[in-house]
């Protein structure tokens, strides 16, 4: 298993590359590469990368509109995940959140994902709401977790 060498940086275009096919291992319902372009655009969105000797390890993406932020992906590449770069990704989240005066971050994620409510869990998520047949792939409920600041 290979290991972070624990770069995170804000993510670019040049990334995108690998992104989609982190996307693609992580999502049955995968963004576009034209969503992340869009994304690295959006003045209220900020996503990160944890860089691996130049190579994308792990990305964030989280989106803050006035009190507000949203968690909108994390995913950990296949060969990278189990070494803490989601956590490490969402403390950054957290920490951008904060410096735009947010008073609480939400994300949804499926009930089915264990790992990643137990990742949320453990950073001071809380599960607050139920979105009903949220995934289009399955009709999956969405489980919205949040964390006040």
């Amino acid at each position: 298993m290979l290991k972070c060498n624990g770069l995170i940086r804000k993510m670019t275009e040049q990334d995108l590359d690998q992104v989609m096919i982190i996307e693609k291992e992580a999502f049955t319902l995968p963004w576009s590469r034209q969503s992340y372009e869009a994304e690295l655009k959006n003045q209220y969105a900020d996503y990160f990368v944890c860089d691996s000797a130049g190579d994308v390890a792990a990305y964030a993406g989280m989106w803050t509109v006035f009190e507000e932020s949203h968690i909108t992906n994390v995913a950990v590449g296949k060969k990278f995940r189990c070494q803490g770069m989601g956590r490490r990704l969402m403390l950054e989240e957290e920490k951008i959140a904060r410096a735009k005066n947010a008073e609480r971050i939400l994300l949804e994620v499926r009930p089915s994902n264990l790992a990643a409510i137990a990742l949320y869990q453990g950073l001071g998520f809380f599960p607050a709401n139920i979105r009903k047949n949220y995934y289009s792939d399955n009709q999956e409920d969405a489980l919205i977790m949040i964390k006040f600041l």
